[in-house]
C-alpha cells in the first residue's frame, strides 16, 4: 500500500488556487499556454520504468523488477515564475512526479526541470542524478531538437542533442504546481518521500549549475554529484562509451574519495551498485556480495565493471551532447 497516493493526486479547486510561494521580488502563477509551449522534449517518462523491465528483468534483482512495476507516473506540474524588474528572466518550474521510486527505493518522487527564458537563448537546469543540477541549451537550432531521456529507476534525466520527434513523451499535461501541493509535498512525515528542494522552488533564479537542488547537499550527495561529473567528462573526452564509463568511475573513485577521505567510501559504492540496480553497468558478483578497499582496487584496476547495452544506449545521448558543446 501507497501510504501518500492520496496527498501525490491532491486536487486543487480552481477557485482556490494560489501561486505565492516564491521569493520576494517574484510573482508566480499558472499559465498553461506557456508552460505546454516550452515542455521540455522528454523520452521515457511514461514508459521506461516498465520498458526496462521488459528489455532487462532477468538481470535485475527481483525487488528492483517489483518497485519497477508498480511504480506510477502522478503527472506534470508546473508554474510560472517572472522577476518583477523589467526586462527579467522567466523561469517555468516543471516537477515530474512519479509515486515510487525503484533505486534508491521509496514512495513518492518529484524530478525538477526549470527552463529559462532569454532574449539570448533558452536553457534548462535538471536533475542528473541524486538532484545533482545540470545545464543544457534548449534553443532548437540547426534542425536540432534538444531533449531529456528519463532515466528508468532513478527518474532522472540524461541530455540528448537531438531527440527525434518519434521519441518524444505524447499527451503530458501540464498541472497546476500549487501552493497546496507544495506545502502538502514539502510537509510529508516521512523524510524520504517529502519534496526536499525548497529554496530553489521559492527562488530559481539564484540556482547553478553544475550543482545542487537541495539547499545543503550533505557529504554522500557531494560525493554522488562530484563521482558522475567525473564520469560525465570521461563520456565527452572518449569516444568509447564503454572505456569512458570505467575511466570516469576509476577518477571519481581517486578524485571524490581518495585514500585519506574512506568516509566517502560509501557514498560512491552506493551511486555504482545503483547504476547497477538500473541495468547502466554490470559489476561482478564478488563485488557485490563483499566490498571493502581491497575490492574497489581490484574492480578499477582490472577494469571488471562494463557498461551494458542499455547503458551505452542511454548515454550515447549524453556523449553527442557533449560533444556539441565542445
Amino acid at each position: 500500500m501507497k501510504k501518500f497516493r492520496d496527498i501525490l493526486h491532491m486536487n486543487v479547486d480552481p477557485n482556490n488556487m494560489t501561486f505565492e510561494e516564491c521569493a520576494s521580488g517574484l510573482t508566480a502563477k499558472y499559465d498553461k499556454k506557456l508552460l505546454h509551449e516550452y515542455l521540455p522534449r522528454t523520452s521515457g517518462v511514461l514508459s521506461a520504468d516498465k520498458l526496462l523491465v521488459h528489455t532487462l528483468g532477468g538481470m535485475l534483482p527481483d525487488d528492483i523488477v517489483a518497485a519497477l512495476n508498480k511504480t506510477e507516473f502522478v503527472g506534470v506540474f508546473g508554474r510560472v515564475l517572472k522577476q518583477d524588474r523589467v526586462n527579467g528572466i522567466t523561469c517555468l518550474q516543471y516537477l515530474y512526479v512519479w509515486d515510487y521510486q525503484a533505486v534508491p527505493a521509496h514512495e513518492a518522487d518529484y524530478e525538477p526541470i526549470f527552463v529559462f527564458l532569454d532574449r539570448s537563448g533558452n536553457h534548462a537546469v535538471y536533475d542528473l542524478v541524486h538532484y545533482c543540477s545540470r545545464r543544457l541549451d534548449v534553443t532548437e537550432k540547426k534542425g536540432m531538437k534538444p531533449g531529456f531521456r528519463m532515466i528508468p529507476g532513478w527518474h532522472s534525466f540524461l541530455p540528448e542533442g537531438n531527440m527525434s520527434d518519434e521519441a518524444v513523451d505524447r499527451d503530458l499535461e501540464v498541472r497546476p504546481l500549487t501552493d497546496a501541493h507544495l506545502q502538502a509535498w514539502w510537509n510529508i512525515e516521512d523524510h524520504e518521500p517529502r519534496l526536499k528542494i525548497v529554496n530553489y522552488l521559492l527562488n530559481p533564479f539564484i540556482i547553478k549549475a553544475p550543482g545542487h537542488f537541495m539547499d545543503t547537499p550533505d557529504e554522500e550527495s557531494k560525493t554522488m554529484c562530484c563521482a558522475f561529473l567525473e564520469i560525465e567528462r570521461a563520456l565527452a573526452e572518449f569516444d568509447d562509451p564503454r572505456q569512458a564509463i570505467v575511466e570516469g568511475i576509476k577518477r571519481a573513485f581517486n578524485k571524490c574519495v581518495g585514500i585519506f577521505a574512506l568516509h566517502r567510501l560509501g557514498a560512491f559504492v552506493k551511486l555504482l551498485m545503483e547504476m547497477n540496480q538500473v541495468g547502466m553497468i554490470r559489476l561482478p558478483e564478488s563485488f557485490r556480495e563483499g566490498i571493502n578497499l581491497a575490492s574497489i582496487n581490484d574492480l578499477l584496476r582490472g577494469g571488471f565493471v562494463s557498461l551494458t547495452k542499455f547503458g551505452q544506449s542511454v548515454v550515447e545521448g549524453f556523449q553527442r551532447t557533449q560533444d556539441d558543446d565542445l
